[in-house]
């Protein structure tokens, strides 16, 4: 695999970009915690600061990484697939009165697939935070 040269305050987004991937991850785990424990009360909240993620990580993947790996097949159809884990957010639209419906799509199919997803772009992106 060849590398794209960055520069310094290419690789600041990136590590910014990373740190918001595992930003999300945790707040899925304190979303899905939430539908069962009763004292993480903040689970609509955080699902609402994760929807605003997802908004920067589009942009960050449209206004800086494409063009920043613009000479990345590979990175530029990872970033690409974000899209399916928004298709995904999508299916909460109308559904975030009902608890029932929230936490099946949640647990079921949203965080399932932005974990997927976290996973293949980090094995894109890891050689470039980790030199």
């Amino acid at each position: 695999m060849k590398m794209v040269k960055l520069s310094h305050e290419q690789l600041a987004v990136i590590q910014q970009y990373v740190a918001l991937l595992e930003t999300i991850e945790e707040g899925f785990a304190y979303v899905c915690e939430s539908f069962t424990n009763y004292e993480r009360t903040q689970g609509d909240v955080v699902l609402a600061d994760i929807f605003m993620a997802f908004g920067q990580i589009d942009e960050t993947n449209r206004s800086s990484l494409a063009r920043f790996f613009a000479d990345d097949r590979a990175v530029l159809e990872e970033i690409a697939r974000f899209s399916a884990v928004a298709d995904e957010a999508w299916k909460l639209d109308g559904k975030l009165h009902d608890p029932n419906a929230k936490q099946q799509v949640v647990e079921n199919h949203l965080a399932p697939a932005f974990e997927a997803w976290k996973v293949s772009v980090m094995q894109h992106l890891r050689p470039y935070i980790e030199q």
